[in-house]
């Protein structure tokens, strides 16, 4: 016997096969994400907790008593190296307990120096102080006494001649932490693409001839003819069985009318 020349077993996909995958599941891919935007949202808002912040902004400065181009551009290079610095002394305990003893707070040093956040924004001397608190106008509060202490503690500890407190804090009524819409769209938009690759994996994995051309590509055969399936015409009155059922049933009942009629 001459040995047959199979094919190789590799699945080939298609764009009509990933587009296939995409409208037959698309109204599962909708609701699977629509659900989880739901109980993401159901979530978010029975344990939501809203939190406030505050900005102020600090201006870092050194002012000698000769001043000079050279000298100014000196200082400039001085205050963007320190700024790190400055930003550690803000949140070093002998500023954030002093904070906390003048404004009387029921919180721990840990709890509020996560609370605490600054940045600098690129090639200024200016550092930015944000505070997050329960109420907007104790965030205002803290940040604003968090500053004044700390252009002392940094004026005494680094030399700067000159820490300005340039800003005080915003009072802002607006909760910091509240979930955007952009945010539960996203979670949509991950959602569905996580489903169709679950339904484009299992695919993948399927390795069901279903097709004449999944015969002739997995078996090396070609297709002679094309047996229908009798009993599942039987089952949905498929063809001639149909037709065949529908005068039998009405040729018995002329026949039995007869009948009737006749006794």
């Amino acid at each position: 016997m001459e040995a047959t020349d199979y094919k190789s077993n590799v699945r080939i996909v298609t764009l009509r096969d990933l587009w296939g995958i995409f409208v037959k599941r698309l109204w599962i891919i909708i609701l699977s994400a629509v659900l989880v935007v739901v109980a993401v949202f159901a979530v978010v808002q029975l344990t939501f907790v809203p939190m406030y912040s505050s900005t102020a902004t600090l201006y870092i400065l050194r002012q000698d008593d000769e001043t000079s181009s050279s000298s100014t551009s000196s200082d400039f290079s001085l205050a963007l190296n320190v700024v790190n610095d400055c930003t550690y002394l803000l949140k070093s305990h002998a500023v954030v307990d002093e904070v906390i003893s003048t404004l009387n707070l029921d919180v721990s040093y840990d709890d509020l120096t996560e609370a605490i956040s600054t940045s600098n924004p690129d090639d200024t001397r200016i550092l930015e102080v944000t505070v997050e608190a329960d109420t907007p106008e104790q965030a205002k509060e803290i940040v604003d006494t968090l500053c004044e202490i700390g252009q002392e503690k940094i004026t005494d500890a680094m030399g700067f001649q000159q820490v300005n407190f340039y800003e005080k804090g915003t009072l802002d009524e607006k909760p910091c932490n509240v979930t955007s819409l952009t945010t539960y769209m996203l979670i949509g938009v991950i959602v569905g693409v996580l489903c169709y690759s679950a339904f484009l994996i299992a695919f993948l994995l399927d390795d069901r001839i279903r097709t004449e051309e999944d015969i002739q590509q997995y078996l090396g055969l070609s297709i002679l003819g094309d047996i229908p399936n009798t009993k599942q015409a039987e089952k949905k009155n498929y063809g001639y069985y149909s037709s065949y059922r529908h005068s039998s049933s009405k040729s018995g009942t002329k026949g039995a009318a007869n009948k009737h009629g006749k006794h």
